[in-house]
């Protein structure tokens, strides 16, 4: 394992978890509107998941003996929920492919490595969930396979 260049990445990863607890935050405080109770929540989850997420990387870069950063990534501010819901998906999307990328230097630790599936994997649900919120998924099935059939 390439250690600095793994600890590169994860504190590319930090720096976008630090950003998400920070965005999410202040969407979970600024959606307005008829469903503000479902997005203040899952914008509520999501900034204490980044902050779990937070934690865990930067016990790993420790683990790796250097020093986790402090700088967050971009923050995107906006008061529009479309916009909100947009800039998670970019965010989520650029979370799973860093840890994807990290993924590839961490082969010759077991320990890192199971780590950074698990997070590739939880970044993978946050992508997919917020493609689906998006209306982007194109669902292919036959009219055969959509109807039920009854008893």
């Amino acid at each position: 394992m390439k250690a600095e260049a793994t600890v590169k990445i994860l504190n590319r990863a930090l720096s976008l978890e630090y950003a998400g607890i920070i965005q999410y935050s202040q969407n979970a405080q600024l959606v307005q509107g008829l469903h503000r109770e479902i997005y203040h929540d899952l914008f509520k989850k999501l900034s204490e998941e980044c902050l779990d997420h937070a934690g865990k990387v930067g016990r790993w870069i420790v683990l790796l003996d250097s020093i986790p950063t402090v700088e967050p990534a971009a923050i995107k501010q906006t008061t529009d929920l479309n916009e909100m819901l947009r800039n998670a998906l970019e965010l989520e999307r650029e979370a799973y492919e860093t840890y994807a990328e990290a993924l590839k230097t961490a082969q010759d630790n077991p320990a890192l490595r199971l780590f950074l599936e698990e997070m590739v994997y939880d970044e993978y649900l946050q992508v997919d969930e917020f493609e689906k919120i998006l209306g982007k998924k194109n669902f292919q099935a036959s009219a055969k396979e959509a109807r039920t059939h009854k008893s």
